[in-house]
């Protein structure tokens, strides 16, 4: 950390080198006098002690460099009689910040010091007009320039002095030097890894609630009582927004830290970036963290359902061997990228029975994580707003003990006395508005206008217009935009937040009043990878109440920030705010056309959260045949060059799953269709195989890439949806006679699916024996490769209980089910369709039992498959039939009614008028009295 200095006229501190120029600029050169700056200060005793201070200084400067004093007696004669002008105190404060910072102490130097020297420009290679420019101001500058120069070529060989001529020369050597002192700070190799980067992170945010807190020894007194007696649960503190519960918590965890310096202890503020809300990576940086300070040979869990799972066994096993100490702040924060409170917010994911040796404290605002902790019973402290004696500390050690400025106690006591201020938020924003205002005499009236501010968000309302007077009035000349109106609500529409870049062009600012702007704002911002977002909700709220208080207004910015993105080249960044600004400014259309373009599609069908994005985007629009209507239309633009290759072929398969999801099956069966012949005709020369056709007798050659036999196996999954049985029978069948050759456990994995997807046509074909023949070698398979505990597995396990189902065994298919429930679970977590569909046949095994619980597993099932796809899905409509037969058998006729005509409209749409699922729903329909 650079070394400061403070101004003992200002108070304020700077970095040591930028002192001295700050210092010389208070004494007036042609006066011989200090300057009246507006200080606070004007006792003459002080005055006098700091130009007696500026003498010392300089002559302390320059006795480092020349023992003999004749320098000194120079330097303090030049800058106090000898110079011509006023503006010359700047060009000696130069000169004192080389002697300081680098000439008396050269050793210590030499590394990281560069001098660029101009070689001297001859009067005969340019005309006199021009050699104007390269002269000195004055004969005076010219000596002490000159003399400055001679200085720095005296110590050449023990510091670095360059020589150029023209100005590329020196730019291209400055890059080089900066280049060279970066790679020999930060070599290849030392960069910080995520995990570090991710605590560095939250420890600066701890930092900053650091720097002044006054709170109540109780506080830290009843969390320590809770530490020690080791209460083998959750602590929980309580307060409303804006009450310190953070600085308690960052306060508490940093002397915490110092009495147990052996312990483990992990603070993750939720919400202090975008990276930090969601609980799955919350989870994932503990165990990282635990692994690395406990030195463990376990895997980190890579689940949803085993992150959650397994934290006790961790939290165990680490216990044994030091105290674990766990900080969450902020559970109210938690956010899985809906913007809205999920279940994470019910805290089941938190341990509720801690090991010996571990302790938890947490903190939350009223809602439904506070419910939850009711809920548990788990021990709760409330954070109480400040107390009069406790607001006079924070002001006078806040405003004077970090930034050195003072207030009468008339203006202390108007603060203390104002009832809002009991919030530290409220007062902390306060006191950083008053130690910027700049009018001492106009400062008592100014704190009574912000006093008027009844609440955080109104206060920052005032700060907001406060911004808008320092920026946009001064530089109106320069922009004639209001800059704070424009960024703060772009951030606001934005969907997960603006890059300073993306910024600096929507706004068309020029850099002059962009960058201070943006450091006035940097304490009001987070920044995560370069995207910066509000610190606080309430400053967004401010925002919105200020200058998006109509859906008009919201909408406007949404179409413009829309209209920025349009205008971008495709990347992630494009994509993760361009549908959503569209559905928000309500440009269906232009929504429509970007998820329509196959680029845009294949960035957003490969991540699972882009893949949601990508289908509530379709959502909005309606229903899903206009996704079938507009991708097939894109897929028949793309000229004939571009087929055939790696990249088209990765097209049609994201494209046909893609349809699979939405219940587009005979879209998705044109797709694989495509896709096969695409493949046979790329892996003709290099994957051919030959295959003996036993009804006909006779030997075929067959392409047996692995990407042909999925596109195989997938055409026989979509036929059987559409139950067309011999079709898919056909598919399962000619992958699997492809595979004449099965060594590897990749080839053994190939063939286990399509023995699975043959066996669940022998079900529906109601060949039984075949069917249970061919699961029980498909498991033999998979577990000789994956062992029990994979999804794959759990895969089969379902087969096994649909077959045990069908045959009327509900006990043994009840076990499969299970078994599936608990191992998918464990891999893909607690809300996926794929859960959904489980509980679904768990509740018609409770159905065939005459259980009312059918009735609550089928409400779950359908709650959960509506919440990922909508209504408008096979698989939705398969759970209304399924509670609608539930309603109809326990005589609620009125919901068996609607249950029944929604599967019926939905079958109807995106299944044949004969398919028997249609005809299933129609007669149930009918049959409702």
């Amino acid at each position: 950390m650079p070394k400061r200095k403070k101004c003992p006229i200002c108070r304020e501190d700077f970095p040591q080198r930028s002192f001295y120029r700050h210092y010389a600029s208070y004494f007036d050169i042609n006066t011989n006098s200090w300057i009246d700056h507006g200080s606070e200060s004007d006792e003459s005793s002080e005055r006098e002690e700091s130009e007696q201070r500026f003498k010392n200084l300089l002559a302390d400067v320059a006795k480092a460099t020349d023992p003999s004093g004749v320098q000194e007696e120079a330097c303090l004669s030049d800058f106090t009689t000898g110079s011509p002008t006023k503006d010359d105190a700047a060009e000696e404060s130069d000169q004192l910040e080389v002697l300081h910072g680098v000439l008396n102490d050269v050793e210590a130097n030499h590394d990281k010091t560069f001098f660029y020297l101009r070689n001297p420009v001859q009067m005969g290679s340019m005309d006199e007009k021009e050699h104007k420019k390269f002269k000195a101001e004055s004969e005076w500058h010219f000596e002490k320039q000159n003399m400055l120069r001679h200085m720095i070529e005296e110590h050449a060989g023990k510091i670095n002095v360059r020589k150029f001529s023209l100005p590329a020369e020196v730019s291209n050597m400055i890059k080089e030097d900066l280049q060279a002192c970066i790679e020999q700070d930060f070599p290849v190799g030392s960069e910080l890894t995520p995990l570090e980067r991710e605590r560095e992170a939250h420890q600066a945010f701890a930092d900053v609630r650091c720097q002044v807190y006054i709170g109540r020894q109780e506080y830290f007194t009843q969390i320590d009582e809770k530490l020690e007696a080791g209460i083998g649960e959750p602590m929980v503190l309580l307060g409303e927004s804006g009450c310190g519960k953070s600085a308690l918590v960052a306060n508490w965890a940093e002397k915490t830290r110092t009495k147990y310096p052996e312990a483990f202890m992990f603070v993750h503020f939720i919400g202090s970036s975008a990276e930090s809300a969601g609980y799955l990576k919350l989870l994932r940086r503990l165990y990282e963290e635990m692994k690395a300070f406990y030195g463990l040979d376990m895997e980190v869990p890579t689940s949803e359902m085993a992150l959650v799972r397994d934290l006790s066994k961790w939290l165990k096993a680490c216990s044994r061997k030091q105290k674990l100490i766990i900080v969450l702040d902020a559970l109210n924060q938690l956010d899985d990228g809906s913007k809205e409170d999920g279940v994470e917010h019910d805290l089941h994911w938190i341990p509720g029975k801690l090991p010996k040796n571990v302790f938890i404290l947490l903190s939350t605002l009223p809602g439904r994580a506070m419910n939850a902790v009711v809920k548990f019973g788990w021990p709760t402290m409330k954070v109480s707003p400040l107390d009069n004696s406790q607001k006079m500390e924070i002001i006078t050690g806040y405003l004077e003990g970090i930034y050195g400025k003072t207030l009468s106690q008339e203006q202390k006591e108007m603060i203390v006395e104002a009832k809002q201020t009991n919030n530290p938020l409220y007062l902390r924003s306060l006191l950083d508005e008053v130690r910027m205002y700049g009018n001492f005499r106009m400062l008592t009236q100014k704190i009574q206008d912000y006093l008027l501010a009844d609440s955080p968000g109104v206060l920052f309302t005032k700060i907001l217009e406060r911004l808008e007077g320092d920026f946009n009035e001064i530089n109106s000349s320069l922009y004639s935009k209001n800059i704070v109106q424009e960024t703060t609500t772009a951030l606001w529409c934005s969907n997960r937040g603006m890059a300073e870049s993306e910024l600096v062009e929507l706004l068309e600012v020029p850099m002059a009043v962009w960058s201070p702007f943006y450091m006035s704002l940097t304490d009001s911002l987070v920044n995560k990878d370069g995207i910066l977002n509000f610190f606080h909700d309430h400053l967004r709220q401010a925002v919105e109440r200020k200058y998006l208080s109509t859906e008009e207004d919201k909408r406007a910015t949404y179409h413009k920030l829309a209209d920025y993105f349009t205008t971008k080249e495709l990347t992630d960044r494009a994509v993760d705010e361009l549908p959503f600004l569209l559905a928000k400014a309500g440009e269906l259309e232009r929504l429509k056309a970007t998820i329509s373009d196959l680029s845009v599609f294949q960035r957003m069908s490969q991540e699972e959260d882009r893949k949601f994005e990508l289908i509530k985007s379709w959502q909005i629009l309606g229903d899903y045949n206009l996704v079938k209507e507009e991708y097939s239309k894109k897929l028949k633009e793309i000229p004939e060059s571009e087929r055939g290759t790696e990249n088209y072929s990765n097209l049609l398969d994201r494209l046909g799953g893609f349809f699979v999801d939405l219940g587009l099956y005979e879209a998705a069966r044109t797709v694989y269709e495509m896709l096969v012949a695409d493949l046979e005709a790329q892996y003709r020369e290099s994957h051919t195989t030959v295959v003996y056709n036993a009804f006909a007798q006779n030997w075929k050659y067959r392409i047996e890439h692995p990407q042909v036999l999925n596109a195989l196996q997938k055409l026989g999954l979509i036929c059987e949806k559409l139950m067309e049985l011999d079709a898919s029978e056909y598919y399962y069948k000619d992958a699997t006679t492809r595979q004449n050759r099965v060594v590897t456990p990749s080839q053994k994995l190939q063939l286990c699916k399509s023995l699975l997807g043959l066996a669940s046509v022998m079900n529906l074909k109601n060949d039984m024996p075949q069917s249970r023949k061919l699961l029980i070698r498909a498991l033999e398979l998979a577990t000789e490769v994956l062992g029990m505990q994979h999804h794959f597995v759990a895969t089969i396990l379902n087969k096994l209980g649909v077959l045990g189902y069908t045959q009327s065994r509900v006990d043994e298919a009840l076990a499969y089910y299970l078994q599936d429930l608990k191992l998918t679970r464990s891999e893909v977590g607690v809300t996926h369709p794929r859960v959904a569909r489980i509980l679904g046949s768990i509740g018609m095994v409770y159905d065939d039992k005459n259980d009312k619980m059918a009735g609550e597993l089928y409400e779950s099932s359908l709650a959960m498959l509506l919440d990922t796809y909508g209504s408008a899905h096979v698989d939705v409509a398969t759970a209304r039939y399924n509670l609608g037969t539930f309603y109809f058998a326990t005589s609620y006729y009125a919901k068996a009614k609607f249950q029944f005509r929604e599967a019926y409209d939905v079958y109807k749409a995106f299944l044949s008028d004969d398919h028997p699922d249609t005809q299933a729903a129609k007669k149930a329909l009918e049959a409702v009295p």
